[in-house]
């Protein structure tokens, strides 16, 4: 049992804030960074006063541009970093004794990304290539691993001319079938193999309980998942080989929630062990929890952390799957989600 508590210094660092490309002064902000398939956000609250001026300004002479435009982009860079770049979705003026202020909130480019539905014909093209052109509208700087197979390939369902999803969906759908990963980080993308995530290749940073963080929580979690089918499909010596493991499904009725991938170039003896591994990685027990760390930490998700001070079962390293950087006048913090997996998958 630890009973030594932690004892911690604070430290003030400012995150720049600005709306309009104008910097403005903040009471307190905080945004959200997130792995998998979640929406990046922020909140501000803004000291606020009726007439004025500047890019706040509410008056006879200027129109109060939260409410007169449409989109209203923001950004939010902390440590020379770009945490988020993104549009206002909701302003809200509080009106009180003492002040007055703005609490604002909105989404990062992930946010445009779900905002974006198009009917698209894609089954000539690949995954790649369409990933890289969605990645450009919407200027951001990504890596992208290519990808050689035409999505029409991948199965019966991706035969059809026109696809009708959102980028933040075609993108998930398309890296699952390449047993890829999509990440967007401020204005940096990846689509490419979970192993290969750029956070993953950086040391673990090492965390120990009662010294440098606090846990909030860390508990087991059933991972939902009762039935689970991977099918892997492969090109491998001019022809389409296509495995499944635990089982094949049904070919009615099926209730198994069935995730496919196309692993090029693989014969069917690896792509069975692929598709093993890849099993195991989604049904193995969940160990969550959210640390917090009263200072400014530079992390950001898919980072390993290796967390100490808890015993055998509970020490060991996790995957950070969400980072929450919160200021105010006083001090900064760091909230950390974390993982034993890498991967999830959504019953």
């Amino acid at each position: 049992m630890i009973v030594k508590r932690a004892s911690y210094k604070t430290q003030k660092l400012n995150g720049q804030v600005q709306l309009r490309g104008k910097k403005i002064a903040v009471e307190n902000w905080s945004v959200e960074i997130p792995a998998h398939d979640e929406t990046d956000t922020f909140r501000l609250k803004v000291p606020w006063a009726v007439g004025g001026d500047g890019v706040l300004a509410s008056n006879d002479k200027v129109n109060t541009f939260l409410i007169a435009e449409k989109d209203v982009p923001c950004k939010i860079h902390l440590n020379n970093r770009e945490l988020i770049s993104g549009l206002v979705d909701e302003p809200n003026w509080s009106f009180g004794l003492s002040e007055d202020s703005i609490e604002i909130s909105g989404s990062g480019r992930i946010g445009r990304m779900v905002e974006r539905e198009l009917i698209r014909n894609v089954k000539n093209r690949t995954a790649s290539s369409v990933a890289g052109e969605i990645f450009k509208h919407h200027k951001i700087n990504a890596i992208i691993k290519g990808t050689s197979v035409k999505i029409g390939a991948y199965s019966a369902d991706s035969q059809s001319s026109d696809t009708e999803m959102n980028d933040w969906q075609l993108l998930h759908w398309l890296a699952e079938w390449e047993g890829y990963v999509v990440r967007v980080v401020g204005n940096t993308g990846y689509f490419g193999p979970p192993e290969e995530l750029p956070e993953l290749k950086k040391k673990p940073i090492k965390l120990t309980y009662g010294h440098n963080c606090e846990i909030q929580s860390l508990g087991k979690r059933k991972s939902g998942i009762r039935d689970l089918i991977i099918e892997g499909r492969s090109y491998h010596n001019r022809r389409t080989v296509v495995e499944y493991y635990p089982r094949k499904p049904k070919k009615e009725n099926e209730t198994g929630i069935i995730k496919r991938y196309y692993l090029t170039g693989l014969s069917p003896e690896q792509l069975r062990k692929r598709i093993k591994a890849i099993y195991g990685q989604f049904t193995k027990y969940d160990l969550v929890g959210r640390l917090i760390i009263p200072e400014y930490l530079e992390v950001l998700p898919d980072r390993k952390i290796e967390l100490g001070g808890l015993g055998k079962d509970l020490s060991g390293i996790y995957y950070t799957t969400k980072v929450i950087y919160t200021e105010d006048v006083e001090s900064i913090t760091t909230e950390i989600e974390i993982s034993n997996k890498l991967l999830e998958v959504s019953p």
